[in-house]
């Protein structure tokens, strides 16, 4: 065979054989977090799938992340379309596939982010915290939760406050629900392309459309009764308002301001309580983490709550919840991109127009940029640690222009909730119970986290 013949020769990536005409679709339904890590393992870093008719690689190294989500980001455009979370956020900053608004939304929102307003933020996260505590208290020692759902509510609490103020403290009962309802739909939709249309009356379009009415009525209502307002609270609903261009001076619509909201509610509350919730389950396997975690809090805190100010003499508590991230990212994927040039990644050819995935969970945990992988070891984010690696082999926030602009408020929150909880308790999983994570949209742990609230 010619030199040139070779060149032309289609170079495609191994991957599972799939069914004859959804190909691998029912792997992607059934455990998508299993099959990657399954196919991992048996294909390597660039694994081939097909959904239906499309093509999908999901990729596995940080090489081939720094190729897609910065050297070559023009060329990997995110996809568009009715899935995922832009069901829920329309055209919200992370779900925004065009990359010109895209950049304006961005421009508006990265002030309301900014490090002096984050610390401002952070006195009403101790505040959640304290309420968290002080509900605790009235349980028996050693007392059944759900984890899970216990950080959910203190996150819940915190943006709550954060960006609408107390006065829609009275809602959560409504509006969580109708963003659990909106994100279980928004998963389904992601990788089933034989899901049928919304005008049709099934019982899980219902449930959604219900879902967003209750959410549009309540952000609009909300945003309407803000604007009516003369005194701002200074909140991040008022930062919306308030926002502009710096080049053309434009404010957002409400409906962008909708988008936003929900974008930073759905994405902001549940991705850091699902990293909490796994922390709290691997400090409970490995007490002597725990115990040290524990000796830095007493040293340092002297018995009084935590604050923003402190973090910065926290250095192993801020190590634990990296390296709870490692393991279990609360973003296990990127959005898809989709193929724009003709590209060879690893050797193989990704074809135009097909789709490609970073599989932030296998970069994660890549034996070939982390030792003992699997291990469960803070010290490996520690400022002397000496570890080789390619620095997108964590990337929890993702990469590129599209990294996550929360990424400095998440770290925060973690930290101060980590440290405020394990000051007083020892949570311990409740025996029997087998962790199972699971995607749906976010990384969340299946069934819940059970859990025996024990005081230290």
């Amino acid at each position: 065979m010619t030199e040139t013949a070779l060149k032309n020769t289609a170079l495609i990536a191994p991957g599972p054989r799939g069914r004859l005409l959804v190909g691998n679709l029912h792997d992607f339904i059934d455990d998508f977090l299993l099959t990657m890590d399954r196919d991992f393992i048996a294909y390597g870093d660039i694994v081939r799938y097909r959904i239906g008719s499309r093509v999908m690689h999901v990729v596995s190294n940080p090489h081939y992340a720094q190729h897609i989500l910065v050297d070559h980001q023009r060329d990997f455009p995110k996809v568009g379309g009715n899935g995922g979370l832009e069901i829920i956020a329309g055209n919200g900053l992370i779900s925004n596939p065009s990359p010109e608004s895209w950049l304006v939304q961005r421009r508006m929102m990265q002030p309301m982010f900014h490090r002096k307003r984050l610390a401002a933020m952070g006195e009403k996260i101790d505040a959640a915290g304290a309420r968290m505590l002080q509900r605790w208290q009235a349980l028996p020692n050693a007392a059944p939760i759900d984890m899970n759902h216990e950080m959910l509510q203190v996150t819940l609490d915190i943006i709550m406050q954060t960006m609408f103020s107390a006065d829609m403290l009275g809602e959560v009962g409504k509006l969580a629900p109708a963003v659990t309802a909106a994100v279980d739909y928004a998963n389904y939709q992601i990788f089933n392309p034989f899901s049928l249309p919304l005008p049709l009356p099934t019982k899980r379009n219902r449930a959604y459309m219900q879902a967003r009415k209750v959410l549009d009525s309540m952000i609009f209502g909300l945003i309407q009764q803000r604007r009516a307002m003369n005194e701002p609270l200074g909140d991040l609903l008022d930062m919306l308002l308030e926002a502009q261009d710096a080049d053309t001076g434009e404010r957002m619509s409400n409906e962008q301001i909708r988008d936003e909201v929900l974008t930073i509610f759905a994405a902001g509350h549940e991705t850091t309580a699902n990293t909490l919730t796994f922390a709290w389950y691997l400090l409970g396997e490995h007490p002597e983490i725990r115990r040290q975690l524990q000796a830095e809090l007493d040293q340092v805190l002297q018995g009084r709550a935590p604050s923003v100010s402190d973090l910065s003499n926290l250095p192993y508590t801020n190590q634990v919840f990296k390296e709870a991230m490692r393991l279990y990212p609360a973003a296990p994927i990127t959005g898809p991109r989709r193929v724009t040039k003709p590209t060879q990644l690893g050797g193989y050819d990704l074809p135009i127009d097909s789709r490609v995935i970073v599989s932030i969970t296998n970069l994660h945990r890549h034996p070939a940029f982390w030792a003992n992988p699997l291990e469960f070891d803070p010290t490996r984010f520690a400022p002397n640690a000496q570890q080789p690696r390619h620095h997108l082999a964590f990337m929890p926030f993702g990469a590129g222009p599209r990294k996550c602009i929360g990424n400095n408020l998440a770290e925060m929150e973690g930290a101060l909730l980590l440290a405020c909880v394990a000051q007083h308790y020892n949570p311990q999983l409740q025996t029997g119970h087998q962790v199972q994570p699971e995607m749906a949209i976010t990384m969340r742990a299946k069934g819940g986290m059970p859990m025996l609230l024990k005081r230290r």
